[in-house]
């Protein structure tokens, strides 16, 4: 491997070694596939909505518990914790997992 893989190979080393940690995954380590698993469209979809769910969750209890909540903040937290962790997921998450899934299964 030369100098510059060697480089590149530092951010998915790093993101992989954040998500093989179990506090990542809490509560839903039952979603976590394993390091030589090819994580897919339906994962992340599943990985979506439990954690952008959760979020939703939280955020708008939040919003309850200090007098903030409106039907408009409702909409828009909404909108901001599925599509935030669908596009992380895809963009960023799975692109790095199959790059490690790739290694392994060679």
């Amino acid at each position: 491997m030369n100098r510059l893989q060697k480089f590149l190979s530092i951010i998915p080393n790093i993101h992989n070694w954040l998500s093989d940690r179990d506090f990542i995954w809490w509560p839903f380590s039952f979603l976590r596939p394993s390091p030589s698993t090819f994580m897919t469209l339906k994962h992340t979809v599943y990985m979506t909505g439990c954690f952008g769910g959760l979020s939703f969750v939280m955020f708008t209890g939040f919003a309850v518990v200090n007098n903030m909540f409106s039907l408009d903040s409702t909409f828009i937290t909404f909108l901001m914790c599925f599509g935030g962790f669908f596009a992380w997921f895809n963009i960023v998450t799975k692109p790095l997992w199959n790059y490690r899934a790739r290694r392994l299964n060679k």
